[in-house]
């Protein structure tokens, strides 16, 4: 039996869109023709080989990049014509790389997700210490506030940008490749925490490589693969032994799991 129940979708305008994204770099086509709708309440993962387009998918639809042709609405407005402080009170994103921001305590750090509520250098009143402090308690680092973040370890690291990520009180939080270097347990508090942000009402968009982390956690998939959506549906609809094998070029053995029945893959032999 499953331990979550689905955030249901609500049926109002779309939280974010975009339509026949393209981008090129060097010559080289990264991505063409690429649409997605992230509803509220929606929790939707994108997956696909390295070098597939996840990332820079990601900072175009965060506004950090502009695609060469097609556009992004955010809540029906134009991504590129809103102040970096206008996106970041409604879409938070953790990236994959980012400098950390040594010297900082945990409190410190999740503080600066309170930039975009105020101008100048006014932080810290009455909303913004509730907020850091909702957003710790949330992600289980409050009892971690005064320590400097780099003694934090790979997951308290994560939970701590994604409560910096909270502090912004945004409708949307976009992630990139959340399971890097994180062990089993890690990953495992990171699936419990998002499934628990989204059912605060938060859409959650994320891109990754861990197949069997985005079919556990994600109510629909989309299946990246040369710059393209090749698939897109829920777990089983997606994970399939034939995209799979032409999108990663892997056999691989599919299980479905004894808890939900959802899919889970064994990688078995390299194709090509």
């Amino acid at each position: 039996m499953n331990d979550f129940l689905p955030h249901r979708e609500e049926s109002t305008p779309a939280l974010l869109k975009c339509r026949d994204l393209a981008f090129r770099y060097g010559g080289h086509r990264v991505l063409e023709n690429v649409s997605l709708t992230v509803n509220r309440g929606s929790l939707i993962g994108i997956i696909g080989p390295n070098g597939s387009g996840k990332t820079t998918l990601i900072r175009i639809l965060a506004g950090m990049v502009t695609p060469d042709s097609g556009e992004v609405l955010l809540e029906g407005q134009p991504v590129d014509s809103l102040s970096t402080r206008s996106i970041a009170r409604r879409m938070a994103v953790v990236e994959q790389k980012e400098s950390n921001v040594f010297g900082f305590t945990t409190r410190e750090a999740v503080t600066l997700g309170r930039f975009s509520h105020h101008r100048g250098l006014h932080f810290e009143d009455a909303s913004d210490l509730q907020a850091v402090w909702d957003a710790m308690h949330k992600t289980s680092v409050a009892d971690l506030a005064e320590r400097p973040i780099e003694e934090l370890s790979g997951g308290e690291l994560q939970k701590m940008r994604i409560a910096r990520a909270l502090a912004q009180e945004p409708k949307l939080l976009l992630l990139d490749e959340p399971t890097n270097h994180l062990d089993l347990r890690a990953q495992q508090e990171l699936l419990e925490l998002l499934k628990a942000i989204n059912l605060d009402g938060i859409a959650v968009l994320l891109v990754s490589h861990d197949i069997n982390f985005v079919s556990r956690l994600c109510h629909r998939i989309n299946l990246l693969h040369k710059g393209r959506f090749l698939l897109s549906g829920t777990p089983k609809e997606v994970i399939t032994e034939q995209a799979i094998k032409e999108a990663f070029r892997v056999e691989i053995d599919l299980m479905e799991s004894a808890r939900d029945g959802l899919p889970i893959i064994l990688p078995v032999k390299r194709l090509g």
